[in-house]
């Protein structure tokens, strides 16, 4: 069955920077633990990778770049939504588990390297 992955990019994919400045000078980030194994084997297996980030819209190439020099895979790229909570409301099947998931891991060190 295909997944969706919805995952955020700063501080799970690739290096968080606090300052926003210093994110648009830099065109490599260093990815995290998992990033390029794990978007990859989802890939292979058929999964569709969504990223999220609270980037503008303005940065869009920039970020495709960093992306890309890091090695993370994705089909989709969803900016500007901001840094409040991500809340995600899916329905439910009673004849079947539970098919929304979600995990929060610790910022640049975790990464996504422990979500099967």
């Amino acid at each position: 069955m295909r997944n969706t992955y919805f995952v955020d990019i700063d501080g799970t994919l690739i290096e968080h920077i606090d300052n926003f400045a210093d994110i648009t000078n830099c065109k490599v980030l260093k990815a995290l633990p998992g990033a390029r194994e794990n978007t990859a084997k989802w890939h292979c297996e058929g999964h569709m990778i969504i990223l999220t980030t609270a980037r503008p819209e303005s940065t869009r190439k920039l970020t495709e770049e960093q992306l890309s020099a890091a090695g993370v895979i994705y089909d989709m790229l969803i900016m500007g939504i901001g840094q409040g909570k991500r809340i995600l409301i899916n329905d439910h099947q009673s004849d079947k588990p539970f098919k929304a998931i979600a995990y929060n891991v610790i910022r640049n060190v975790d990464g996504i390297k422990h979500i099967p």
